[in-house]
């Protein structure tokens, strides 16, 4: 029941400009969530079509699709803001 990874531009634009160390622990943490994304925080209105995960100082912010499984990588947002 995994989910086909699709990152958008935006993501990947941010994803390049962070260390390797951040990197390695993004992509371990998106490939135990790619296994159930619903089980991740979802964000309240207007972003309630999103859900976060936290690495530390960072979050990454994820749509997915049940049906069509596959999980979309919207967002790098450093902080607390989500």
């Amino acid at each position: 029941m995994t989910y086909k990874i699709i990152p958008t531009k935006e993501f990947e634009k941010d994803f390049c400009k962070l260390d390797n160390i951040f990197r390695k622990r993004i992509i371990n943490k998106i490939n135990e969530v790619v296994k159930d994304p619903s089980r991740q925080k979802h964000l309240h209105p207007p972003l309630n079509n999103y859900s976060r995960i936290r690495i530390e100082k960072l979050r990454v912010l994820f749509s997915y699709d049940v049906e069509k499984k596959e999980l979309y990588l919207e967002k790098i947002i450093f902080g607390h803001k989500y």
